[in-house]
C-alpha cells in the first residue's frame, strides 16, 4: 500500500509538472487568438423549412428510426430523425404541417401490455404534438411497406391495416384525432386508397375488394372485382406505383397489372408483359422489396433480376427497367453498380433514382450514372423510401 501511495504521489508531481509545461505551451500563443470562439449552445435546436426541398427523402429503417435525409447533395446530411419501434409506418400531410407515425410498443420492452398508436409530429420541429391510441392491439406488425397505412378523404382520414391473423382496417380521423370505425375485410390484405373516400384491398380469392366510406368512416358501399390475380401461377407483388390514379402492380413472373382507382368504380385494366421476347431466355423477372416506382414524366421504374427462378422474388435485382405505360414498352435499362432491392425517384427539377443496396443508398441520375453512395448505418432489414414531394 505504501508503495502504491508513493507511486501515486510521484505520478501526481509528474502530472503537476506536465500540467505546468502544457500551460506554458498553450499560454504562449494566446495573444495570437484575441477573439476566441463563443461557447456553443447545447442543446441547439433548429427549425426545418416549412416546405422541404425535393432533394430530401424519408428513409424508414423499419424498426429503430425514420430519417429525413439530404440525398441530392454530397453533403449527405441527416436533416431530422423520428424515433420508431415495431414496423413503424409513415404518412406526410400535404395540407397540414404534420407528420403521422403509426407505431407499437410493449410495457416491458419486448413483452407486457401492447399499445398501438399514431404519433403526430410538427414538420418543422419534429416535436410530438399529439397522439391517437389505436384500439384492440391489432395493427399489422410486418415491416415498413406499402399498404399498412394510407390517407383517404383529402387526407382527413387515415386507414390502418390490422392483422391478428383476422384482417380489418381501422379508420382514424386525423383532424379530430380519434378512431372512427373498424371495418372487417376477411381474407383480404393491405389498403390502397381508391375513390374520393375509400380504399381497395387484395383478397385471397384473387379479387380486389373496394370499400366506400361515409363522412363518419363507416361503410357506405362495397364492390368486388372479378378474379384477376392468379395466386397459384403468377401472383402480383403487393408493392405498386401510382400514375394519374392508376395503380400498377408487377407480377412474380413479369406481367404488369394496372388498376384504375381514381373513382369509386374501381376498374381492373388489361395486363401486359414486361419482358421482351428477345430477353426471355435470360429469365428476367421483377424482384426486390420496394421494387417499383414512378416519376413526374409518367414513367415506371421496376427492379429486375436476371436468371430468376422460384423463390428469388425478394432478392435484390441487377437492373432497373424503365417503362412507358402509355405505349406498354420498355424505354430504358439502367444497370446497377450494386444489386438493389428498394427504389424510389425523387421529384422536382433534377429527379434522381434512389436504390437501397444492402447497407448503402446509391443515388443515380435517370441515365443510370452513379452520383453518390450514402451509408445506412444500423440498417438490419429492408428499407422503405419516400422522397419529399
Amino acid at each position: 500500500m505504501t508503495m502504491t501511495i508513493l507511486r501515486a504521489s510521484t505520478l501526481g508531481v509528474a502530472a503537476w509538472l506536465a500540467a505546468g509545461t502544457i500551460h506554458a505551451v498553450y499560454a504562449a500563443p494566446a495573444a495570437e487568438f484575441p477573439n476566441p470562439l463563443p461557447a456553443e449552445t447545447i442543446p441547439k435546436v433548429e427549425k426545418l423549412p416549412a416546405h422541404y426541398p425535393t432533394t430530401w427523402s424519408w428513409l424508414n429503417f423499419a424498426g429503430d428510426r425514420i430519417e429525413l435525409r439530404n440525398v441530392g447533395s454530397d453533403s449527405r446530411e441527416v436533416k431530422g430523425e423520428l424515433q420508431s419501434h415495431d414496423s413503424a409506418t409513415l404518412l406526410i400531410a400535404d395540407n397540414r404541417p404534420e407528420i403521422y407515425v403509426a407505431d407499437t410498443v410493449w410495457s416491458r420492452g419486448a413483452r407486457g401490455t401492447r399499445t398501438d398508436f399514431i404519433t403526430i409530429y410538427d414538420k418543422q420541429t419534429f416535436e410530438a404534438t399529439g397522439e391517437i391510441v389505436l384500439p384492440g392491439a391489432k395493427r399489422a406488425l410486418i415491416t415498413a411497406m406499402e399498404g399498412l397505412i394510407a390517407f383517404t378523404d383529402e387526407q382527413r382520414m387515415a386507414l390502418v391495416f390490422n392483422f391478428t391473423p383476422a384482417s380489418s382496417v381501422t379508420v382514424v380521423d386525423l383532424v379530430k384525432r380519434k378512431p372512427l370505425a373498424e371495418i372487417e375485410i376477411p381474407g383480404c390484405s393491405l389498403v390502397y386508397p381508391s375513390g374520393a373516400r375509400g380504399f381497395s384491398t387484395l383478397c385471397s380469392s384473387g379479387t380486389l375488394l373496394s370499400i366506400r366510406l361515409d363522412a363518419n368512416g363507416a361503410v357506405a358501399g362495397r364492390s368486388e372485382s372479378k378474379v384477376f390475380n392468379p395466386l397459384d401461377t403468377d401472383p402480383l407483388f403487393t408493392q405498386s406505383a401510382s400514375l394519374g390514379g392508376v395503380r400498377y402492380f408487377p407480377s412474380l413472373h413479369g406481367r404488369l397489372q394496372p388498376v384504375d382507382m381514381k373513382g369509386d368504380d374501381v376498374k381492373v385494366l388489361p395486363d401486359w408483359p414486361l419482358v421482351p421476347a428477345a430477353d426471355a431466355a435470360e429469365h428476367w423477372r421483377p424482384s426486390g422489396w420496394q421494387l417499383i416506382a414512378s416519376d413526374e414524366q409518367k414513367l415506371l421504374y421496376i427492379v429486375m433480376q436476371v436468371d430468376a427462378h422460384e423463390g428469388t422474388h425478394k432478392d435484390p435485382g441487377n437492373e432497373v427497367w424503365v417503362f412507358n405505360p402509355a405505349t406498354k414498352a420498355r424505354v430504358k435499362r439502367l444497370r446497377l453498380v450494386r444489386r438493389g432491392q428498394s427504389i424510389a425517384v425523387t421529384h422536382g427539377a433534377d429527379p434522381q433514382l434512389l436504390v437501397q443496396a444492402g447497407e448503402r443508398l446509391d443515388v443515380y441520375d435517370l441515365q443510370g450514372m452513379l452520383l453518390r453512395s450514402l451509408d445506412l448505418p444500423g440498417l438490419k432489414s429492408r428499407m422503405n423510401i419516400e422522397p419529399v414531394r
